[in-house]
C-alpha cells in the first residue's frame, strides 16, 4: 500500500460498540506503547452511530466505555430505524426498504433484500460529523494535501472485512490488524483488565445478520429486546398493506429459515447449540466491530 503523505488533520475511531472496537478504544486510551510505536496515538474522537433501535445493553455498555476514555465518545444518528421501517421509508425520506429481510414468494422462491442499513444508520452518520469536526466545509471540498484517519477495530482473524474508504478525504487504517491481534485476543486481553465483566456484542435489535446463536445471546441476556424482534418479525407478514408488504416482494422474514423467529429459536434451543446455524452471509461487520 501507498504511503499517504497528505498531512494528517484529525484521528476518528469508529466505534461499534463491539468487541473488537471496544478493546481497541481501551487499548488506545491508555497510550498502549504497542500502537503507539505503530503510529497510533489517541484519537480525537471516538464516534458511535446510533440507530435507535440498540439493545439497552449496549448503550449501558456505551455509558460504561465513555467513563473509562481519556478522549471523547460521540454518539451521532441519522434518524430512528424502527419508525422509518413502520414508515417504509430510509433515512432520506423516500419510500424504500433499506434492511436486508429475507424473502420468499407464493412459489417458494426465495430472496433477500439489498442491505443499506449500515451506509444509511452508521458510515454516512459518521463521516458527515467527521467531515465537520475536521474542518470541512458543507458543499465545498475538503482541504486538499489533508486527510482524516478514520481507525476501525476489525481484528486479524476478520482481514476479508478491511476494505478502503469510500471518501478521498478519509483513510482507513486497521490497528487490531497491525497489532495483530483476533478476536480471541480481544476477548482475552479484556477479560484479564476487566475480570467479571462482559464485553457484549452489538447490533441492532432487529438485525437479520444475527446467528441462531446470538439471537439466544439476546433472548437470554435481554428479554425484552427479543420480545420486541419476535413482535416485529409477526408485523412484517401481519397485513399486506403494511408499508413493507407494500413495497417488497414476498414475505419477508427476520430469519434466514424464512420462517417465524420465535419457533426457530425456539426449536434451536430444544436442539442444542451444536445444531445452531452460524449465518453470516455477506455481513461486515461494521455495525458491531
Amino acid at each position: 500500500m501507498a504511503v499517504n503523505t497528505e498531512t494528517v488533520v484529525y484521528r476518528s475511531l469508529s466505534l461499534g460498540a463491539g468487541v473488537q472496537s471496544s478493546v481497541l478504544a481501551l487499548l488506545l486510551s491508555r497510550s498502549d506503547p504497542r500502537l503507539l510505536e505503530l503510529g497510533y496515538p489517541q484519537p480525537d474522537v471516538a464516534v458511535f452511530a446510533d440507530t435507535g433501535w440498540e439493545p439497552a445493553y449496549v448503550y449501558a455498555h456505551l455509558d460504561w466505555l465513555e467513563r473509562e476514555l481519556d478522549f471523547p465518545l460521540l454518539r451521532v444518528s441519522a434518524g430512528d430505524l424502527r419508525s422509518n421501517i413502520k414508515r417504509g421509508q430510509t433515512v432520506s425520506g423516500h419510500r424504500f426498504i433499506d434492511v436486508p429481510f429475507f424473502l420468499v414468494d407464493e412459489n417458494g422462491k426465495k430472496g433477500m433484500l439489498r442491505r443499506q442499513c449500515t451506509n444509511h444508520y452508521k458510515i454516512q452518520p459518521i463521516y458527515r460529523h467527521i467531515r465537520q469536526l475536521a474542518g470541512g466545509r458543507p458543499g465545498r471540498p475538503f482541504p486538499t494535501d489533508t486527510h482524516v484517519e478514520m481507525w476501525l477495530g476489525i481484528s486479524l482473524d476478520e482481514v476479508g472485512r478491511m476494505k478502503p474508504s469510500r471518501e478521498a478525504w478519509v483513510e482507513h487504517r486497521w490497528p487490531l490488524v497491525d497489532l495483530g491481534m483476533s478476536r480471541s485476543d480481544c476477548l482475552d486481553w479484556f477479560s484479564s483488565e476487566y475480570p467479571g465483566r462482559h464485553l457484549p456484542r452489538s447490533a441492532c435489535v432487529i438485525c437479520p445478520y444475527r446467528s441462531d446463536q446470538h439471537w439466544l445471546e439476546l433472548k437470554r441476556s435481554e428479554p425484552s429486546s427479543f420480545e420486541e424482534a419476535v413482535k416485529f418479525d409477526r408485523w412484517l407478514r401481519s397485513s399486506r398493506s403494511n408499508p413493507v408488504r407494500q413495497i417488497v416482494s414476498g414475505r419477508p422474514y427476520l430469519h434466514s429459515a424464512r420462517r417465524p423467529l420465535a419457533s426457530v429459536i425456539a426449536a434451536r434451543e430444544s436442539e442444542g447449540l451444536e445444531n445452531i446455524n452460524h449465518f453470516n452471509e455477506e455481513c461486515e461487520g461494521l455495525c458491531g466491530i
